[in-house]
């Protein structure tokens, strides 16, 4: 062989060779396979459920069951007859640790307890509860007791069809939920005229369930000086007043006393009467301290005359509606202010 056929001989080996190395490059490209949503998440979650429930079945979506005591009460389906539910839950990581509960007695078992919060059951709107909490939910009845493992790609209020339609949207942290079904609810404005009209039948002296001024709103008057006369213009009064929960739970006073009786009392707030501008045509603007107010509220100052006690009991509608307002009003909270018109301070 002479030399210029070694050369092409050496030429085209090396052409061959590096023809196979891009060829063994696009192979390997091609079966490569995209990263998912929620790849790391699930081979966590599914190793972690073979260490500690090796023998539990996953739900249709993804989640387990780890304790189920059924209720003797109504079905709720799949939440259209049953929109609303009322429910005791608490919530838990994965390593068992309480991250939020209902529940008056865990709250003080872990040490979280708090006498300003609302412990009681909560109203969930169930087609904005988390995906793996509804599919829970559509199985229960009222009384029953469930506790499951909801994994991240279920903690949304999104809905689909599938699991894998789940782990390729949504993303988020996994949780332990044991929740107990309280009630459910057909119309959650019935719920509330109902609730609060018993409310009124039970505990408020001189009114009935009848006697509301407007739907869902009953104004008593306690006492009122018999020479009093309703306000003829737009003035500036000042008031005391507290703020309760129908369950007797106060959130909110002017009233130094009672504000250490029921775990409120700060020494950086000032207890006094407080301010208010008070508008004759036009309650929804009246103020207290220069800020705006819910309309319960002003609507109750709105009826009220000079150095008059009253106290205005309303539905949610005229308060915080379905979002409710930190840890100490839950949503669809019916409130109770009872207020007096005092002298300047």
């Amino acid at each position: 062989m002479d030399s210029n056929t070694v050369k092409w001989c050496i030429f085209m080996n090396k052409k061959i060779i590096l023809f196979l190395g891009v060829l063994a490059v696009c192979c390997g490209c091609a079966k490569k396979t995209t990263t998912g949503l929620n790849d790391s998440a699930k081979e966590y979650f599914d190793a972690w459920m073979h260490v500690h429930y090796p023998e539990l079945q996953s739900t249709p979506l993804g989640a387990y069951v780890l304790s189920d005591e059924e209720g003797d009460g109504v079905a709720l389906g799949d939440g259209q007859e049953y929109p609303y539910v009322r429910v005791n839950y608490t919530v838990y990581d994965l390593s068992g640790n309480v991250a939020s509960t209902s529940r008056e007695d865990v709250a003080q078992k872990v040490g979280t307890y708090n006498e300003t919060y609302y412990y009681g059951p909560a109203v969930w709107k169930r087609s904005s509860v988390y995906a793996g909490l509804e599919e829970s939910l559509s199985q229960m009845n009222v009384g029953s007791i469930r506790k499951v493992i909801i994994p991240g790609w279920l903690t949304s209020d999104a809905r689909y069809s599938t699991q894998q339609e789940y782990l390729d949207n949504v993303s988020g942290s996994n949780a332990i939920y044991e929740f107990e079904v309280v009630e459910a609810i057909k119309d959650i404005s019935k719920w509330q005229i109902d609730s609060i009209g018993r409310y009124v039948d039970s505990s408020v002296e001189g009114l009935t369930a009848k006697d509301s001024i407007k739907l869902g709103f009953y104004y008593l008057s306690r006492e009122v000086p018999k020479d009093s006369k309703e306000f003829d213009s737009d003035t500036t009064i000042y008031i005391n007043y507290t703020g309760r929960l129908l369950d007797g739970r106060v959130f909110d006073t002017t009233i130094k006393d009672t504000a250490i009786m029921y775990g409120l009392y700060s020494s950086k707030t000032t207890y006094s009467p407080k301010e208010v501008k008070y508008y004759k045509d036009e309650y929804t603007s009246i103020t207290l301290a220069g800020n705006t107010v819910i309309d319960g509220f002003a609507y109750t100052i709105h009826e009220m005359k000079p150095y008059e006690k009253a106290s205005g009991i309303f539905i949610s509608d005229y308060g915080y509606s379905s979002s409710g307002t930190g840890k100490a009003i839950p949503p669809y909270a019916a409130l109770r202010f009872d207020i007096e018109i005092v002298d300047k301070p």
